[in-house]
């Protein structure tokens, strides 16, 4: 059987390809996204992936298709930026919040997929009383496609985090593809077990960080040595490209103060668990606990994300090991907004956790 052809459009630093690419039995064409840093990422990780840093409103129709090598497209996946939608009635205008999404549906028209994966923040789910996903589900409507959604959260398939997703999946067969059932589950589920399909506990902060190398804050290298695995995720995340290789693992210096405030908040607190005279105005400064998974890896994870065991913020190993990134995935770029390109930070903070790209990618094959 043929390997099933696939389209990753606004592909950032390629989580979304590399879940498909664990789950196997797939065959990338064409990944494409404006930010030079994320694409030499990309690149780096995936070099037999064609690869084009581009504004996707540049590349018309004889583009896209001579990109692909004018090749059948079965499944293009992608996640546009779609903060603050504009609406009217129950129709998307051409405003400029809107463009990138409605280049999402023109490409995806172009192609013609069977099926297509359109990952996006929870809160579009609730944009303007709901008005917005109505005009969303109509856009993709117009254009052929039966379309399911729901908010899936990545601790239940596997992923160190509980970061909570929407996702669309859209058929061109008339046929509802609903969502894959979770492997994972943050309560014990008795129910489950009576019929030998016991969900497994989430990954915890701790399973996901325990054997990494100890590092201060202003320490660390941008590759090291890795440490034997201690569990069976971190077996997982070794990496198979520089086995034993461990990249990105430089933490930010932070002030005295700073350290102050990260040492007295604990596990699973935040500033309002501070004394009155550690605390900041900024609220949304939170320390993990060990013991449950991560909450949402944000793009802030060295200012705001505090490591469990130390007083500082994370790594951007620390932070991909919490978005499952294997070890030896290695991203390119600066850790402060100084450069016009993406951090690092942001890199791993925007991408799709491999681990639910791969549960997707192992869930739509049943529907090809």
């Amino acid at each position: 059987m043929d390997n099933i052809t696939t389209v990753d459009l606004f592909c950032g630093a390629g989580g979304f390809s590399e879940g498909f690419a664990k789950a196997g039995g797939f065959e990338p064409l064409l990944a494409v996204d404006f930010d030079l840093q994320a694409t030499e990422t990309f690149k780096h990780n995936h070099p037999n992936i064609n690869v084009v840093c581009a504004d996707v409103s540049t590349l018309d129709k004889d583009k896209i298709l001579s990109l692909t090598d004018n090749r059948n497209v079965q499944v293009v996946i992608g996640g546009p930026p779609c903060q603050g939608f504009s609406l009217a009635g129950l129709r998307l205008p051409d405003d400029p919040k809107n463009q990138l999404f409605k280049e999402y549906v023109r490409i995806v028209d172009i192609l013609k997929p069977d099926i297509f994966i359109f990952e996006n923040v929870v809160g579009i789910v609730s944009m303007q009383r709901g008005l917005v996903l109505d005009a969303i589900c109509l856009e993709f409507e117009k254009i052929g496609y039966e379309v399911s959604h729901s908010i899936v959260n990545s601790a239940d398939f596997g992923v160190p985090q509980a970061r909570p997703r929407f996702i669309m999946i859209g058929s061109k067969h008339g046929q509802k593809i609903g969502m894959p059932q979770p492997t994972h589950s943050a309560e014990k589920n008795l129910q489950s077990q009576l019929f030998d399909n016991a969900l497994l506990p989430h990954v915890s902060v701790k399973d996901a960080l325990s054997n990494l190398p100890i590092i201060h804050q202003g320490e660390g290298s941008e590759e090291v040595v890795n440490l034997p695995p201690m569990n069976s995720y971190q077996e997982m995340v070794f990496g198979q490209r520089n086995p034993g290789k461990l990249f990105n693992q430089r933490a930010t210096r932070h002030s005295d103060k700073i350290v102050e405030r990260y040492s007295a908040m604990p596990q699973g607190g935040d500033i309002r668990s501070l004394p009155e005279e550690l605390r900041t105005k900024k609220n949304n400064v939170f320390r993990l606990n060990e013991k449950v998974a991560s909450r949402t890896i944000t793009c802030n994870f060295r200012t705001d994300i505090i490591h469990p065991w130390m007083p500082r913020g994370l790594t951007t190993r620390e932070a991909a090991r919490l978005q499952s990134f294997d070890d030896d995935y290695q991203f390119f770029g600066n850790l402060t907004r100084k450069a016009k390109y993406l951090t690092q930070d942001d890199q791993v903070g925007n991408a799709v956790p491999p681990l639910l790209a791969k549960a997707l990618a192992n869930h739509i094959k049943g529907f090809l």
